[in-house]
């Protein structure tokens, strides 16, 4: 069985061991900018394909 690609799936899905190892990246790349955020966590990102339930900032402002 292959192994899954956690860039395959929304950051909000993403375990402990992921946010670690693309840490890097989640801070240059992911949340650098955000311009969406997640009504089902709150977490932030630059782009909806990043979370889970993406909803524009500017929609709440």
């Amino acid at each position: 069985m292959p192994k899954r690609d956690p860039l395959d799936e929304p950051i909000c899905k993403w375990d402990r061991k992921e946010l670690e190892k693309l840490l890097g990246f989640l801070v240059t790349e992911v949340v650098a900018s955000p311009h969406y955020i997640c009504i089902k966590c709150g977490r932030a990102a630059s782009e909806k394909d990043y979370l889970c339930k993406g909803r524009k900032m500017s929609h709440y402002r």
